[in-house]
């Protein structure tokens, strides 16, 4: 256990500057958030402008019309968490994270370094799971303060149940530790970081446009249920306080799917040399 706290700290250690850094810009485009909202003023005039904005602009956020109508000033900042750019912060922390620990250390060597020590692969491969844990949770933690600091500052109209904000956080680790879970797996099994955060960023991609599309395309429909993203909610988590049973399950076996799948590779695959 010992040993294994050691190579946890030394992983988180020795990638704090490139993890503070995407953590601390998934704060400031939430803190951003509320300070848009509040600068729309009373949104119950905005209906006229939801009738104009095109359908495509709503499945790229992942809401209707309607559920922006009706949740208020919860469904707008709900928007913060399903925002592209926040999706690709949230992702590039977890992927490069994964990717640096694994694909990344084969590349450089240091690899084989650590494994020259009394210590097994599994068990090393265990530190970056748990380091994975940690990069999730941090991830929705600074989202979330970042958009209560965001709150606080701008005092944006409407009522907001605080409470909510748990469920909210939730879901959006459980995005990220399922998006973690298959970077795992594809830096356990690439030789080269590039590589590894290559495939798993190309299925990420894939999966984000099967769920863009199929909500303004039918023919797309039916493979809706494949994307991970279907299974991410935070505007009811936001609105209503509460996280699909269904949407917990998915993105929590897919992530430890993807992990247990990646040890399983690296401790049988041969390390570059």
């Amino acid at each position: 256990m010992t040993a294994l706290v050691t190579l946890w700290f030394w992983l988180l250690r020795r990638g704090r500057s490139g993890l503070i850094a995407l953590l601390l810009g998934t704060a400031l485009f939430e803190l951003i958030q509320p300070l848009a909202v509040a600068s729309l003023g009373d949104l119950s005039r905005l209906q006229a402008l939801l009738a104009i904005v095109p359908k495509s602009f709503y499945a790229l956020m992942n809401v209707t019309p309607d559920f922006l109508m009706a949740a208020g000033l919860s469904g707008y900042l709900a928007l913060g968490f399903t925002h592209p750019i926040y999706l690709l912060l949230s992702a590039a922390t977890v992927i490069w994270f994964a990717g640096r620990g694994l694909a990344g250390e084969m590349e450089r060597g240091t690899i084989q370094l650590a494994l020259a020590r009394p210590v097994s692969r599994p068990r090393l491969y265990l530190a970056r799971v748990l380091g994975l844990l940690v990069v999730a949770l941090a991830v929705a933690a600074c989202a979330t303060l970042g958009m209560l600091a965001g709150i606080a500052l701008s005092h944006p109209a409407g009522t907001l149940t605080y409470a909510h904000f748990v469920p909210t956080a939730l879901a959006a680790a459980l995005l990220v530790w399922c998006i973690g879970g298959l970077a795992l797996l594809s830096s356990a099994t690439a030789d080269r970081m590039g590589q590894a955060v290559g495939w798993v960023s190309a299925a990420i991609v894939v999966s984000y446009v099967v769920d863009y599309f199929a909500a303004i395309w039918s023919a797309l429909e039916p493979l809706e249920p494949f994307s991970i993203f279907d299974y991410y909610n935070p505007g009811l988590a936001l609105s209503a306080g509460t996280l699909p049973l269904t949407n917990v399950l998915v993105l929590a076996t897919v992530g430890l799917t993807g992990a247990i799948a990646g040890l399983l590779v690296f401790a049988r695959r041969d390390l570059p040399t």
